[in-house]
């Protein structure tokens, strides 16, 4: 940016990735984003061309936040409370900004954060309320809940993701360490619409990760080679040897469906 003074400004925000062709603006690819959407929102606001947004995290076509941290750089200064309120009345009602800090230009929502965690929500059964039909994934078949809780065991700790990524982003290493995994079941339904139609019949579970860092759809391929466990497609061994393969083996899990992925939260 060739601005002779920058205001650096980070901001929490959440949205619903349903309408989205992910977070970041993509060269050459059609389609909405979030970022290209709070950029257009800043560009009128400042009235310039001279303005950067970074997030946190490239999240997927149809991938939801609940916590995504993003910086902005402007060409002068505005209060956070006013810019907030700003870009709020600008953007789209499926995208809110929660909070606005002015921050020092240092600050990099990437390389500062000292973990992430990532939620998936997923119903294995038939029928789920049709409010839930964007927000919740649905595999609706026999899964042993119990298999898939163990085989998440073996990923805890630092190991080389290179088998549970996607290419398309260039990385310098694919070792990444996670610090806590869970998956149980959701009483009452989704967390967030909890409508009485989604009742307990709906078989809701929530599974969550948080580590270091995470690579391009690595979200998704855990839960997919879990999903494959606990229909005995795979074994605990299958995944275990994955972790410690040479990059470009067959997959042991394919890629889950984005609406049940949440990024929940960044922390610095």
């Amino acid at each position: 940016m060739n601005i002779s003074r920058v205001h650096s400004f980070s901001a929490t925000i959440q949205y619903k990735g349903t309408n989205y062709n992910g977070w970041q603006i993509q060269n050459g690819q059609a389609g909405k984003t979030i970022q290209g959407e709070i950029n257009y929102a800043l560009k009128k606001i400042t009235k310039s061309e001279l303005i950067h947004t970074i997030g946190s995290g490239r999240t997927d076509a149809g991938v939801h936040a609940l916590g995504q941290v993003i910086r902005m750089d402007l060409p002068f200064m505005i209060e956070p409370i006013g810019l907030q309120r700003a870009l709020n009345a600008l953007i789209p009602a499926d995208i809110r900004i929660l909070e606005v800090k002015k921050i020092d230009e240092s600050f990099h929502p990437i390389y500062n954060a000292k973990w992430k965690e990532y939620i998936y929500c997923f119903s294995t059964s038939t029928i789920i309320s049709p409010f839930d039909r964007e927000l919740v994934a649905q595999y609706p078949y026999e899964i042993d809940i119990a298999a898939m809780k163990n085989g998440g065991r073996l990923f805890l700790g630092k190991h080389d993701f290179c088998n549970f990524s996607c290419t398309g982003t260039e990385v310098k290493s694919t070792i990444r360490e996670i610090f806590e995994f869970s998956l149980e079941p959701i009483n009452g339904g989704h967390p967030w619409i909890n409508l009485a139609s989604s009742g307990a019949t709906a078989n809701y579970y929530l599974f969550r990760i948080r580590g270091s860092g995470f690579l391009k759809q690595m979200v998704r391929l855990i839960v997919g080679a879990l999903f494959n466990l606990g229909r005995g497609k795979i074994k605990e061994t299958d995944i275990a040897a994955a972790l410690v393969a040479p990059y470009g083996v067959k997959k042991v899990g394919f890629v889950a469906d984005p609406e049940g992925l949440y990024l929940a939260e960044v922390h610095y």
